[in-house]
């Protein structure tokens, strides 16, 4: 039973995310722009952190594309919400959410460019980006407490959450839709060159700023490491960036799991491809399946579901059983197969490099060389912050040390004992540990 569940934990979202807060549908717009959609928190608002999010993790409520959960959350909590749309140069229609400092509330007209590091100023603007199967409800999902959008904005900044294409939020492109094969063919390499230069380009026209803040989550560093090496120009645009489970070099670690995706790597490309198997998302039936069945607290089950998701990401058991039917409750966001064999083809290699076809003629009409080309790390000179844990699922602390010795510009570097790739979103120390920090440099930033 543990075998089979490995690889449905593989082949479908695997990262997986709860809903911390029970709400109905809010507000949303699909249009081009700004939608606001709540005022700003009031003294007496709904206020939901850690311990709550895991009092109410054993709802077994299953969400639907339909509804916006991150404006939900946002709203419930009655902080200021936006939706903003942007097209990518190849089509890809993106959301992203905003939790817009208060310091811009006060003028109806968003063009002014908005004072920085000034008291009763805006303190900066930071674009959060999620990891791997994830959406930007990762930062909104355990409350105005503990998320992390929440935090940021208490603290004066002008806080957006990207959304990558293939995501529940961006499932959208003018020439393709997701039923076709088309659609899916893009790894994080395009999700960096692609969807993070036509997000923060539109950011920085928006707030008129000529540069902002970063954090990422797991592939949310992977991307901006592709997209800072392949287009240097972007370093200009980020004054700081904060990597939490950064994942970049892969294939020093030991899990088990991780092992077999890069012994099966290439066959289970070429598998999913004769199959005609192109995306990776878990229907509402499947999720309904795994968390009132297999993972529910009355299945005889549970503990083998529970005890996976310690392993994979570094929960204590009892942990892991509180949290597992809420994480299952919003396991919908998609990713491309090609993403996650990607991934695999950096275990295998232990190499940051482009996607490499396995085909003569393919890598040289694409890369004009026999083998994929390794990202050049020395043309990122963006200041990093870098966070990694003890019992990260993909990484290894010889991994994570490679990466931080790539980098030209590590400001700080900081491996917690115990924690797991998702700790960084749940765990009920991270404001102490990992967020103040952030939130600390970025204010003490002067442009």
């Amino acid at each position: 039973m543990k075998v089979i569940l490995q690889l449905v934990l593989i082949v479908m979202p695997s990262f997986i995310r709860s809903e911390a807060i029970d709400v109905t549908a809010g507000r949303s717009g699909t249009g081009t722009g700004k939608v606001i959609v709540s005022n700003r928190k009031s003294s007496n608002g709904l206020s939901m952190g850690i311990k709550n999010f895991e009092r109410d993790a054993g709802r077994q409520r299953f969400a639907s594309y339909e509804r916006d959960l991150v404006i939900d959350t946002i709203e419930a909590a009655d902080y200021p919400a936006e939706i903003h749309v942007v097209t990518t140069k190849d089509g890809y229609i993106l959301k992203l959410h905003r939790i817009p400092d208060p310091a811009l509330l006060k003028d109806t007209d968003y063009s002014e460019e908005q004072p920085l590091n000034e008291p009763g100023g805006c303190q900066g603007v930071v674009l959060l980006m999620h990891g791997l199967f994830s959406t930007a409800a990762d930062f909104v999902v355990t409350g105005p407490e503990s998320g992390l959008a929440f935090v940021l904005a208490d603290a004066g900044f002008d806080v957006w959450m990207g959304n990558a294409r293939g995501t529940r939020f961006s499932r959208k492109n003018l020439n393709h839709t997701p039923k076709e094969a088309a659609f899916w063919d893009f790894s994080w390499h395009e999700i960096g060159i692609g969807d993070l230069s036509a997000i923060i380009d539109y950011m920085l026209r928006q707030t008129n700023q000529q540069s902002l803040f970063y954090v990422g989550h797991n592939q949310g560093i992977t991307a901006l490491l592709v997209l800072l090496s392949e287009k240097p120009r972007y370093n200009r645009k980020i004054s700081i960036a904060a990597g939490m489970a950064p994942v970049a070099y892969l294939g020093s670690g030991n899990n088990e799991i991780v092992k077999n995706l890069a012994k099966f790597n290439d066959q289970l490309w070429k598998t999913l491809n004769t199959l005609n198997i192109f995306e990776l998302t878990p229907t509402e039936n499947v999720l309904q399946f795994l968390g009132n069945i297999i993972c529910s607290g009355e299945a005889p089950t549970q503990t083998v579901c529970s005890d996976l998701l310690a392993e994979m990401f570094g929960y204590s058991s009892d942990q892991a059983k509180l949290l597992l039917p809420g994480m299952l409750d919003n396991a919908l966001s998609g990713i491309s197969t090609k993403q996650l064999v990607h991934y695999g083809q950096l275990i295998q290699s232990r190499k940051l490099q482009q996607f490499d076809y396995k085909n003569f003629l393919t890598n040289m009409q694409r890369y004009k060389q026999v083998k994929a080309p390794e990202y050049n790390l020395s043309k990122v000179t963006v200041p990093f912050l870098l966070f990694s844990g003890s019992r990260e699922f993909f990484t290894s602390s010889a991994d994570f040390q490679k990466l931080v010795k790539n980098l030209p510009n590590v400001e700080s570097q900081s491996e917690l004992p115990g924690w797991g790739h998702m700790d960084f979103i749940y765990n009920a120390q991270v404001y102490l540990k990992v967020y103040s920090r952030i939130i600390e440099v970025m204010q003490n930033f002067t442009t």
